[in-house]
């Protein structure tokens, strides 16, 4: 095998190119004699040296080839690449000799003109594609270059209507897309056929005839000359003589490919099978398509299109298969089909893998809107994209099958749809630790063909009736799977399903915080049971604004029945004998009136005095709840899907400025972003800025996952909430901020979200709005702790929230 390598100089270097040619066995062998040789003639290749490193070419067939295993500097002075850099051919030399004659015969001081245009020869490989087959077509033998008259002369050829033989060459270009793949010497051998059956004084040739001839020429390489000789006798040539009616005979085929993007949709619409042409009645129709604004169809299409990134890069055969899907979901004499459908339609259908898009289309003909096919552990359709009982923003895959799976392995009995804190936090400890029988049933069941699509009840029903050994026998547990797990109804199993899933309502989250509640006489024991020792029921007492009392929880008395107008006679107050210490710092005076924490006697007003203390106060008559909670979230970005790093939050009292129980907890920044939180680089360089003190917020050792912070948050809610968690209003700083990313990061580990929408409430407008009246506390209250610390900016939240709370809300102006 002989192998002919390049060694080319860098241009600095001012050396001459040299070459290496061999015959060895192998590549290995050549690379290793090639590089001796280089050694040999201290010659260093690579970035750096003299010589860049060594190309491999096309070996040349020449009788002048230098001796083999030598390094030659000769070679490249008679020889040159062509343009695919592999090829060589010898270098064209003009006549020195006649030149210098020539210039001898001037006059002084008269230069050679014909000496400066030849230095000016343009190389026929950097001409268009149009501009080279008219150098092909003047001259007749094979140029590398040509003069600047030549190339003068080619544009004027180029641009001159009244050559109707070029132009309707030029015309039939775009319609032979194998053209572009020739290269130099093929280009030359087309047009020198062209030139045999087009002949240029004969009547005008048509321009499909010309694409006609083109594409048969170029698809037939081996039978070239017989396609060339059977145009000239055995079929000759097309004429026409009207330049602007084509040929009756032949239509006029435009290339799919060359057309704009909402015009090669249409092209795929209306055709039944994949089109690569079109002709004018066909260009006509999708024309007059694009225009119809009343089509409501088409337009949606073209605009999903348009807004979906991977179509744009689409090629033809997608297209149509994108588009004959599309069809085949919404026919076109169907209901009217919503713009973003189709394109929720469009990005499931280029995101979906090949193998996988026929699945993609029946289920969405059947009306399952999935935006992916999951794939069992066995690779059948896992399905998942019908309606279950389960919540219709819950996204079920193989993972949360996992978890229900370990739910089910559980002996007690709850709510399978309002899963206990207690028991979601030991099924998610089971498939860490892939404990017995739950890895049996996961191995079995995620290789089930259509597993998603059953109900959350079907599944438990199925693992809680089976034999407790079936588990042990992967081929009994299967055939068992096989036989029972049948289903008609998933969005709304049989009451024999629930009663075999052992569904009890009684058993769920909210009952487990009701539970948690030690009852000594009147109310709810540990058991669930009412105590018998008084018939009336324990209820909550409003003893002011946001504030309740469950004195009548706890000691099973009920409140008394005064339906008085509240005053401060029986609004529950602190108790002298408190043992925290007062806040005994007043705002200090600024431009504008600040309310006095202290007292008003130095003043004479006699407004009521400021409460912003946030310690715990000791009540010896009974726990205070709230319905007011101060949030604040240290996260790693600003947007809605941005990570939770820490969470703080108080309840308070914004009539009093008095602060109740309080949650902290941090959050793992791994567990945040595997469930789809992304950071933001921003915010990440803000942090690095940071204090030590300030950046531990997020390093800490005791960081636990967002999951189990989200659902102790919840629990911390129920337990501290006077009306129950719905009832809670919810403070974050900033509309955009706190709340929905809280929200967010529930929506994402499907964790329900205890307060409704309209009970958020946002710091920086009642910022504003005490502003708007003269009084800034924010910056008057001294921050206690550290800074960016969740907790500390909850608790001076509360402070400067609560301020400006009681001095839009007094009414003794």
């Amino acid at each position: 095998m002989e192998f002919f390598h390049l060694i080319k100089a860098t241009q600095k270097s001012g050396k001459p190119d040299a070459i290496f040619w061999q015959s060895q066995k192998t590549d290995a062998r050549a690379s290793l004699a090639l590089d001796v040789a280089l050694e040999d003639a201290e010659i260093e290749t690579g970035r750096g040296r003299d010589y860049l490193k060594p190309v491999r070419t096309d070996f040349p067939v020449f009788n002048d080839l230098p001796e083999e295993s030598t390094i030659d500097f000769e070679w490249c002075k008679r020889y040159e690449l062509g343009e695919d850099n592999r090829t060589w051919y010898p270098i064209i030399k003009s006549e020195p000799e006649v030149e210098n004659k020539q210039a001898d015969n001037l006059p002084a001081g008269v230069s050679d003109s014909s000496t400066e245009k030849a230095a000016l020869l343009r190389p026929v490989s950097r001409l268009r594609l149009s501009q080279r087959l008219i150098a092909h077509l003047i001259n007749d033998t094979e140029v590398k270059e040509i003069t600047e008259e030549q190339h003068v002369q080619i544009g004027e050829m180029e641009s001159d209507d009244n050559d109707r033989y070029i132009q309707n060459l030029l015309l039939a270009i775009p319609n032979v897309p194998g053209i572009k793949a020739l290269s130099a010497h093929v280009e030359w051998n087309l047009v020198s056929a062209l030139k045999l059956v087009f002949e240029r004084d004969q009547e005008e040739h048509a321009v499909s005839s010309f694409g006609e001839f083109m594409n048969e020429w170029i698809e037939n390489p081996e039978s070239r000359t017989l396609t060339v000789h059977k145009w000239l006798y055995d079929e000759l040539p097309e004429t026409v003589k009207n330049e602007i009616e084509p040929s009756s005979g032949t239509p006029v085929l435009t290339t799919v490919v060359t057309l704009p993007l909402r015009q090669r949709i249409l092209v795929q619409f209306i055709a039944n099978e994949y089109a690569y042409h079109i002709d004018a009645e066909q260009k006509k129709t999708i024309l007059a398509l694009e225009l119809d604004v009343d089509n409501s169809y088409v337009q949606n299409m073209l605009l999903a299109a348009e807004n979906v990134e991977p179509f744009k890069k689409a090629s033809e055969i997608d297209i149509f298969r994108v588009i004959t899907a599309l069809k085949s979901v919404f026919p076109i004499d169907g209901k009217r089909v919503e713009l973003s459908l189709v394109i929720q339609f469009f990005n499931a259908w280029f995101n979906t893998e090949h193998i996988d898009r026929g699945l993609l289309v029946k289920e969405w003909c059947k009306g399952n809107r999935v935006s992916q096919i999951q794939r069992s552990d066995t690779g059948t359709n896992a399905g998942g994209g019908n309606k279950t009982d389960r919540n219709s923003d819950y996204a079920h895959t193989l993972d949360t099958l996992d978890i229900e799976i370990a739910l089910a392995t559980l002996p007690m009995d709850f709510n399978i749809y309002d899963i206990p804190g207690g028991v979601y936090r030991r099924a998610k400890e089971i498939v860490s630790k892939k404990e017995s029988p739950f890895k049996e049933w996961s191995k079995a069941l995620r290789g089930t063909p259509g597993i998603l699509d059953y109900s959350r009840a079907s599944v438990f029903a199925l693992i809680r009736n089976a034999h407790p050994d079936h588990y042990q026998y992967p081929g009994r547990l299967s055939g068992y799977i096989n036989a029972n797990l049948t289903e008609s109804n998933h969005e709304d199993p049989t009451e024999e399903i629930l009663v075999a899933a052992r569904h009890n309502p009684e058993v769920s989250w909210e009952k487990e915080l009701s539970l948690s509640v030690d009852v000594n006489g009147g109310g709810i024991n540990q058991t669930g049971n009412a105590s018998t020792s008084d018939s009336t029921p324990p209820v909550l007492e409003k003893v002011g604004k946001g504030i309740f009392s469950i004195e009548g929880l706890a000691t099973g008395i009920p409140p008394s029945q005064n339906v008085d107008a509240e005053t401060t006679s029986n609004v529950q107050m602190e108790k002298t004998v408190s043992n925290e210490t007062e806040n005994s710092s007043p705002l200090s005076k600024g431009q504008t009136e600040i309310i006095p924490v202290e007292g008003v006697a130095e003043t004479g007003d006699d407004t009521t005095p400021l409460n912003i203390d946030t310690g715990h106060q000791n009540n010896s008559a009974g726990i205070t709840l709230f319905s007011h909670l101060m949030v604040d979230l240290e996260t790693m970005g600003n947007k809605a899907n941005a990570p939770i790093v820490s969470i703080g939050a108080v309840f308070f009292d914004p009539d009093t400025g008095t602060a109740g129980a309080e949650f902290y907890k941090i959050i793992s920044l791994e567990s945040a972003m595997s469930s789809g939180g992304i950071p933001d680089a921003s915010t990440i360089i803000w942090w690095l800025k940071k204090s030590p003190e300030a950046r531990a917020e997020i390093v800490a050792d005791d960081a636990i996952p967002l999951d189990d912070a989200l659902l102790q948050f919840n629990e911390f809610i129920a337990e501290n909430a006077a009306n129950g968690s719905a009832s809670v209003q919810v403070w974050g700083n900033g509309a955009s901020f706190d709340n929905v990313i809280l929200k967010s990061s529930y929506d994402r580990t499907g964790i329900h979200c205890p307060w409704v929408h309209w009970n958020d409430r946002d710091v920086r407008t009642i910022v504003e709005l005490g502003k708007a009246v003269g009084f800034t506390p924010r910056y008057e209250i001294p921050f206690e702790g550290e800074a960016h610390k969740a907790i500390a900016d909850a608790h001076h939240q509360v402070k400067y929230v609560s301020a400006i709370w009681q001095r839009l809300t007094k009414t003794d102006y």
